[in-house]
């Protein structure tokens, strides 16, 4: 069985609103969805999320609903700090309590907030995965530090574009290599 990591932008840096009227929202949601589906096809059965707002909820809340149906299925919340969303609206954080609460493991990787934790917890995922999924369209900040860690660290690196819900493997290794 293999670990899969995840790695994305958080609302604001996406060209979409989490509304099943936004088409767009409507679409990368789908293809996320086929993504987990196809890797869990292939024989991966863990999966990792930073639980933060955005990307890293809509993946665990759809390996959440995977498992449902299929027991062999672990969600591993990656949390960076103790308080990660001491300053989130009310209905996230009611929101990423009900993940935890589904979650097989939360492990908290660092004892203190630091300018530090959030590359320190993104590190941990991808070292623990052989795959990373990424919502990434080349914007800078630590959705690409993290992609580029882990093309450095020769993982199959999968990229969702959210600006058209595109499918690519960006990395030099892929599942037949």
């Amino acid at each position: 069985m293999g670990t899969v990591a995840f790695t994305g932008y958080r609302p604001n840096k996406l060209p979409f609103v989490e509304d099943k009227k936004d088409e767009l929202y409507v679409a990368f949601r789908q293809k996320l969805r086929q993504v987990i589906e196809r890797l869990v096809e292939r024989g991966y059965n863990e999966f990792v999320s930073g639980v933060a707002m955005g990307f890293d909820t809509w993946v665990a809340e759809d390996v959440i609903a995977i498992k449902k149906t299929n027991p062999d299925i672990r969600l591993e919340c990656a949390i960076p700090c103790p308080n990660q969303d001491k300053n989130w609206p009310l209905g996230d954080k009611l929101r990423r309590k009900k993940i935890l609460h589904h979650a097989d493991s939360k492990p908290v990787i660092c004892e203190h907030y630091s300018d530090q934790c959030f590359h320190i917890r993104n590190r941990y995922m991808v070292d623990k995965a052989e795959v990373v999924v990424c919502c990434y369209d080349g914007q800078k900040g630590g959705t690409a530090y993290t992609v580029n860690y882990a093309l450095r660290a020769d993982k199959i690196v999968i990229q969702i574009n959210p600006n058209n819900a595109s499918v690519t493997i960006i990395s030099r290794r892929n599942f037949e290599n």
